[in-house]
Protein backbone atom coordinates (compact mmCIF):
# COMPACT_ATOMS: atom_id res chain seq x y z
CA UNK A 1 0.00 0.00 0.00
CA UNK A 2 1.29 3.19 -0.82
CA UNK A 3 0.89 5.76 2.31
CA UNK A 4 1.29 9.62 2.63
CA UNK A 5 3.50 11.40 4.56
CA UNK A 6 3.33 11.70 8.02
CA UNK A 7 2.34 16.14 8.11
CA UNK A 8 -1.06 17.25 8.18
CA UNK A 9 -1.27 18.48 4.19
CA UNK A 10 -0.26 14.64 2.87
CA UNK A 11 -2.47 12.77 5.19
CA UNK A 12 -5.27 15.06 4.58
CA UNK A 13 -4.47 14.66 0.38
CA UNK A 14 -4.51 11.13 0.71
CA UNK A 15 -6.47 10.60 3.38
CA UNK A 16 -9.15 12.88 3.88
CA UNK A 17 -10.24 15.27 7.19
CA UNK A 18 -9.21 12.85 10.23
CA UNK A 19 -12.15 10.71 11.48
CA UNK A 20 -13.76 10.96 7.77
CA UNK A 21 -14.06 7.97 5.00
CA UNK A 22 -14.09 4.99 8.18
CA UNK A 23 -15.15 1.74 7.50
CA UNK A 24 -14.98 -1.65 9.42
CA UNK A 25 -13.64 -4.45 9.57
CA UNK A 26 -13.84 -8.24 10.56
CA UNK A 27 -11.05 -9.62 12.07
CA UNK A 28 -10.08 -13.01 11.79
CA UNK A 29 -9.75 -14.13 15.28
CA UNK A 30 -11.06 -12.60 18.63
CA UNK A 31 -8.93 -9.49 19.93
CA UNK A 32 -9.69 -8.25 23.67
CA UNK A 33 -9.48 -4.37 25.05
CA UNK A 34 -5.57 -4.57 26.18
CA UNK A 35 -7.31 -2.35 29.25
CA UNK A 36 -10.21 -4.66 29.98
CA UNK A 37 -9.91 -8.32 28.55
CA UNK A 38 -13.53 -9.30 28.94
CA UNK A 39 -14.14 -6.71 26.17
CA UNK A 40 -14.12 -8.92 22.99
CA UNK A 41 -13.45 -7.21 19.55
CA UNK A 42 -14.45 -8.99 16.40
CA UNK A 43 -14.81 -6.08 14.46
CA UNK A 44 -12.40 -2.42 14.43
CA UNK A 45 -12.58 0.78 13.08
CA UNK A 46 -10.20 2.23 10.59
CA UNK A 47 -10.22 4.03 7.31
CA UNK A 48 -11.20 2.85 4.12
CA UNK A 49 -8.30 2.56 2.45
CA UNK A 50 -6.13 1.21 5.06
CA UNK A 51 -8.59 -1.73 4.97
CA UNK A 52 -7.33 -4.30 2.98
CA UNK A 53 -4.14 -3.93 4.20
CA UNK A 54 -4.80 -4.21 8.07
CA UNK A 55 -7.16 -7.54 7.21
CA UNK A 56 -4.03 -8.85 5.33
CA UNK A 57 -1.94 -8.14 8.45
CA UNK A 58 -4.54 -9.84 10.78
CA UNK A 59 -4.82 -12.98 8.51
CA UNK A 60 -1.08 -13.50 7.70
CA UNK A 61 -0.57 -13.19 11.20
CA UNK A 62 -2.96 -15.69 12.00
CA UNK A 63 -1.75 -18.07 10.00
CA UNK A 64 2.23 -17.61 10.61
CA UNK A 65 1.25 -18.02 14.65
CA UNK A 66 -1.69 -19.61 14.92
CA UNK A 67 -4.19 -19.04 17.46
CA UNK A 68 -2.26 -19.72 20.56
CA UNK A 69 0.70 -17.96 19.32
CA UNK A 70 -1.62 -15.18 18.86
CA UNK A 71 -2.36 -15.35 22.50
CA UNK A 72 0.67 -16.20 23.77
CA UNK A 73 2.46 -13.75 22.23
CA UNK A 74 -0.32 -10.96 23.08
CA UNK A 75 -0.69 -10.14 19.81
CA UNK A 76 -4.70 -9.70 20.32
CA UNK A 77 -4.21 -7.09 22.63
CA UNK A 78 -5.90 -4.54 20.93
CA UNK A 79 -5.00 -0.82 21.93
CA UNK A 80 -7.41 1.16 19.55
CA UNK A 81 -7.22 2.26 16.07
CA UNK A 82 -9.62 5.26 15.12
CA UNK A 83 -8.90 8.07 17.54
CA UNK A 84 -9.40 11.70 16.29
CA UNK A 85 -7.02 13.81 18.75
CA UNK A 86 -3.75 15.13 18.93
CA UNK A 87 -0.56 13.54 19.28
CA UNK A 88 0.25 12.87 23.14
CA UNK A 89 1.99 16.11 23.79
CA UNK A 90 1.41 17.78 20.98
CA UNK A 91 0.16 19.85 18.76
CA UNK A 92 -0.03 17.46 15.27
CA UNK A 93 -2.80 15.63 14.44
CA UNK A 94 -2.36 11.99 15.82
CA UNK A 95 -2.21 9.39 12.88
CA UNK A 96 -4.99 7.48 14.94
CA UNK A 97 -7.11 10.68 13.82
CA UNK A 98 -7.53 9.05 9.84
CA UNK A 99 -8.09 5.68 11.19
CA UNK A 100 -4.17 4.72 9.58
CA UNK A 101 -2.43 3.38 12.63
CA UNK A 102 -3.43 0.84 15.31
CA UNK A 103 -1.31 0.13 19.20
CA UNK A 104 -1.01 -4.00 20.11
CA UNK A 105 -0.38 -4.72 23.40
CA UNK A 106 0.51 -0.99 25.07
CA UNK A 107 0.65 -2.44 28.42
CA UNK A 108 4.21 -3.98 27.39
CA UNK A 109 4.98 -2.01 24.84
CA UNK A 110 4.41 1.61 26.36
CA UNK A 111 4.68 5.14 24.64
CA UNK A 112 8.48 6.06 25.68
CA UNK A 113 9.75 2.90 26.35
CA UNK A 114 13.03 1.61 24.08
CA UNK A 115 13.79 -1.66 22.90
CA UNK A 116 15.35 -3.29 26.03
CA UNK A 117 12.28 -2.81 27.65
CA UNK A 118 9.53 -3.17 25.09
CA UNK A 119 8.08 -6.91 24.69
CA UNK A 120 7.31 -6.40 20.75
CA UNK A 121 11.16 -5.18 19.80
CA UNK A 122 12.02 -9.33 21.12
CA UNK A 123 12.99 -11.41 18.20
CA UNK A 124 10.34 -13.43 18.50
CA UNK A 125 8.47 -10.38 16.59
CA UNK A 126 10.42 -10.19 14.07
CA UNK A 127 8.18 -12.40 11.28
CA UNK A 128 5.04 -10.14 12.78
CA UNK A 129 6.84 -6.77 11.67
CA UNK A 130 7.44 -8.43 8.50
CA UNK A 131 3.81 -8.95 8.19
CA UNK A 132 3.18 -5.68 8.85
CA UNK A 133 5.92 -4.29 7.09
CA UNK A 134 4.92 -6.02 3.61
CA UNK A 135 1.71 -4.22 3.32
CA UNK A 136 3.30 -0.96 3.65
CA UNK A 137 2.66 -0.79 7.77
CA UNK A 138 5.68 1.48 9.49
CA UNK A 139 6.78 0.63 13.24
CA UNK A 140 7.30 4.05 15.04
CA UNK A 141 9.36 0.69 17.40
CA UNK A 142 11.35 -0.53 14.37
CA UNK A 143 12.22 2.80 12.87
CA UNK A 144 13.01 5.46 15.86
CA UNK A 145 12.98 3.10 18.70
CA UNK A 146 9.41 4.07 20.90
CA UNK A 147 5.73 3.70 20.62
CA UNK A 148 6.74 0.08 20.10
CA UNK A 149 2.85 -1.06 20.33
CA UNK A 150 2.29 1.93 17.57
CA UNK A 151 1.96 0.75 13.47
CA UNK A 152 0.87 3.41 11.11
CA UNK A 153 -0.02 3.48 7.20
CA UNK A 154 2.32 7.19 6.88
CA UNK A 155 5.83 6.92 6.28
CA UNK A 156 8.14 9.36 8.65
CA UNK A 157 9.67 12.32 7.11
Amino acid sequence: MTTPLQDYRSMVAFYGPPGENQTSIQLPYPMVLAWDAKVKITRMTCHAKCADAFSQIFEDTLAAYGAAGIKRFRLDQFGGCLNVRKMRGGEAWSIHSWGAAIDIDPDRNQLKWHSYKAALSAKEYDRWWDIVEDVGGVSLGRQKDFDWMHFQFARLK
